[in-house]
């Protein structure tokens, strides 16, 4: 049974999470929106991520989803980029969410020696990155509207991620139960250069709240996860509570800042 549906803001990512398909020509520039950039790397084996990503327009279509529902108090890009690091970024000065070369680089590496396939591989870096920059957006509102962040701004960004990706189980997306699998691994490979795990302090027990709220939302999306005891035996009843809590919270949170008609209550 899935326990979110309908809501705008829990759907936000169903045309657009993973790397294929669903994008849409993208909308023009305003000042209160989402705006994105590729930003052509500087290192020839970074060029493949520049050129696929362009040629799906990954970017435009998470901007478009976004801002067919939200209003921003000023421009943000959404922006590839080659940084140094293998992580992702949300800089308020320059108001720019980046993800990095060096991030996509080390998730293949990660996504390869867990997956027994290459189309396996290729669901798992999708599921990553999807999430991950998600995660980053959802940091990005909280300092942008000023929203409260009871647990930090890392972890209100998890939940935003983790409620959009649900927003997209409906469509059949499985995005979310990669994404999940994918951290699982990349926390049991600290030695694998994955950057992202420590600049953002991502560590079992934000997996596991992650995991929870997906698994309230459409337990027989991840049963591998509870299997798995990502979702602690313990903890998995009460999951059903914490996502309708998360996803309640985001659409009041949001309210005001929505284009139009006002977010339904899931």
């Amino acid at each position: 049974m899935r326990r979110v549906h309908g809501a705008t803001l829990l759907a936000l990512a169903a045309g657009c999470a993973g790397l294929a398909g669903g994008a849409t020509p993208a909308t023009a520039p305003r000042g209160d929106s989402f705006l994105i950039a590729y930003v052509e790397p500087q290192n020839a084996d970074y060029a493949v991520y520049y050129e696929q990503l362009r040629a799906t327009r990954f970017l435009e279509s998470v901007a478009d989803e976004l801002n067919r529902v939200l209003r921003l108090p000023g421009a943000v890009t959404l922006r590839i980029a080659e940084c140094g690091h293998s992580t992702t970024r949300w800089d308020a000065d320059s108001r720019a969410v980046t993800v990095c070369y060096e991030f996509l680089d080390a998730l293949v590496v990660i996504a390869a020696e867990r997956a027994n396939s290459q189309g396996r591989a290729e669901q798992l870096f999708s599921g990553a990155v999807t999430f991950a920059l998600f995660a980053e957006i959802g940091r990005a509102l909280v300092d942008l509207y000023r929203l409260p962040a009871p647990h930090g701004a890392f972890a209100a960004g998890d939940e935003f991620a983790a409620i959009t990706l649900a927003g997209s189980e409906h469509s059949g997306d499985s995005s979310a139960a990669a994404a999940i699998e994918f951290f699982d691994a990349a926390l049991k490979s600290r030695d694998a250069g994955l950057e992202y795990l420590d600049t953002h302090a991502f560590d079992r027990a934000r997996l596991e709240t992650v995991a929870c709220i997906l698994y309230g939302n459409a337990p027989g999306n991840h049963a591998r996860a509870r299997e798995l005891k990502i979702v602690p035996p313990a903890r998995a009843p009460r999951c059903a509570e914490e996502v309708l809590a998360v996803a309640h919270a985001w659409d009041k949170n949001l309210h005001e800042h929505t284009r139009g008609a006002a977010v339904a209550r899931p």
